[in-house]
């Protein structure tokens, strides 16, 4: 691992772990939540104030500052050190253990990092188009964004992606 922080052995189910990223890896932070880890992307800039706030909810950081490894922090920091985002996302999956659950996957807003919640189909008839209304059965609502989620392309090439680029930590 990369610093002194990862030192800390990281206890509890993959289900429990929560992570902090600075704002550089939003997308990260996206693939991340793809992956069904709650995630959010500190848009202030990386420094005391966000390791305060993974300290008190209990969040694994993820930084692309090389400085906040030196900071003293009595949890878990991952330094980020790769630009391409499948390179970083084999690496947090890699260096932290992490098992993914295919049954987790796509169940977290994408925006605002919230579990989604089944809706009925009759509940999205006037919410998505007519085409997906007519060929998807299954749906899912954010609770604060309400943004609806279907199995459509986007969810199968994210599936590609994973497939390409992180295939044996799939399960």
């Amino acid at each position: 691992m990369n610093n002194k922080h990862q030192n800390n052995l990281i206890s509890g189910s993959d289900a429990d772990l929560k992570f902090i990223a600075d704002a550089s890896l939003a997308k990260l932070a996206k693939w991340m939540r793809l992956l069904g880890y709650d995630t959010v992307v500190y848009s202030k800039e990386a420094g005391r104030e966000m390791l305060r706030q993974a300290d008190a909810e209990g969040r694994i950081v993820l930084t692309r500052r090389k400085d906040m490894v030196e900071r003293q922090f009595s949890g878990i920091l991952f330094l980020v050190t790769d630009v391409i985002v499948s390179k970083q996302l084999n690496a947090v999956i890699e260096k932290l253990f992490l098992e993914i659950d295919r049954r987790k996957m796509f169940s977290i807003c994408l925006e605002c990092n919230q579990k989604l919640q089944g809706i009925g189909k009759n509940e999205v008839r006037d919410l998505v188009p007519s085409y997906v209304f007519e060929n998807c059965d299954r749906y899912n609502k954010c609770p604060r964004c309400g943004k609806i989620y279907w199995m459509g392309t986007h969810p199968r090439n994210a599936l590609k992606f994973m497939e390409k680029h992180i295939p044996s930590h799939l399960p």
